[in-house]
């Protein structure tokens, strides 16, 4: 998935939460990203969960959708240049 840092995505119900979210990724790790989850998105029982880290939770790549400012689903973002093959 080419998602990248400061993408705005979206979080269907997981492991660790029951509700759905929104947030932007911070940080990109090699199959999933570091999010900021958006403010008053999880339920009080939910952010307790996340409090000690700053509203920040590990989600894997395949549970994010990438979406736009209104929340609605965008296509995967192309890379900028592509990758050539090592000599």
């Amino acid at each position: 998935m080419a998602l990248h840092e400061n993408n705005r995505v979206f979080c269907e119900k997981t492991e660790l939460f029951s509700d759905s979210f929104y947030g932007t990724i911070t940080k990109i790790y090699e199959h999933s990203a570091l999010v900021k989850v958006e403010p008053d998105q999880l339920s009080k029982k939910e952010t307790d969960k996340i409090d000690s880290f700053g509203d920040l939770v590990v989600i894997r790549f395949k549970e994010l959708q990438l979406v736009d400012a209104a929340g609605k689903p965008m296509d995967e973002p192309e890379d900028e240049e592509p990758l050539e093959a090592a000599e």
